[in-house]
């Protein structure tokens, strides 16, 4: 189970260290009596508490472009749409604790063919390191009249999260975004996880919008 937990965490490393992908966990939840309607329209609210409005506008261009991709039509106020989709990023941080093994390369003997022969003196070298836990959540609701929450009801809930040893959350955003699009309105039943590359067709439309 170590050996196990250790390639999980090295795996994760890797992707996390390369800017040419992303593992991205996504859990969907849906209310089953009613389904979000194929090319309706959708308006994109704004959380006007943000800590940071202006990276929030970013998002919400990036999401009207992904709902463009997916026939959806966003709208420009909420008197024309037929449903409201809100957002919320978060950010929180852990550390990863271990062993990793550490061969001495002074003892023992180079074989043929490139082979390492060694007599078995081997350390175990400890390893602290920070991973960023970087969150998406998408709420979609009915129509509302006016830009506030009054009558309006939930329908559909999208979560997203990256775990990169960097906390650059404007590269990450575009990836949370794209595998929460993945399931968009869609229930999950458990939580999938996707790598998704910086090629991805989506990826591409919307880091025009950074």
């Amino acid at each position: 189970m170590k050996k196990l937990s250790l390639i999980a965490v090295i795996a994760l490393m890797f992707l996390a260290g390369c800017t040419s992908a992303y593992r991205v966990h996504v859990n969907g939840f849906s209310e089953q009596d009613q389904h979000i309607t194929n090319k309706a329209s959708v308006y994109v609210s704004l959380d006007p508490n943000s800590r940071n409005p202006i990276f929030d506008k970013e998002i919400k261009t990036k999401i009207e472009e992904l709902l463009k991709w997916y026939d959806f039509v966003p709208a420009s106020s909420p008197e024309q749409s037929d449903y409201r989709l809100a957002f919320q990023t978060g950010m929180s941080s852990h550390q990863v604790y271990g062993f990793t093994p550490y061969y001495n390369p002074y003892i023992g003997f180079h074989g043929s063919y490139w082979h390492d022969y060694y007599f078995g003196y081997t350390t175990y070298v400890p390893y602290n390191d920070t991973f960023y836990d970087q969150r998406l959540m998408m709420k979609v609701f009915t129509r509302s009249r006016t830009d506030d929450s009054a009558g309006e009801k939930l329908l559909w809930v999208g979560e997203a999260i990256i775990s990169t040893s960097g906390d650059d959350f404007r590269r990450t955003i575009d990836y949370l975004l794209v595998a929460c699009f993945e399931y968009f309105g869609a229930d999950t039943t458990r939580q999938k996880s996707l790598v998704i590359t910086e090629n991805d067709p989506r990826i591409l439309r919307i880091e025009s919008e950074r």
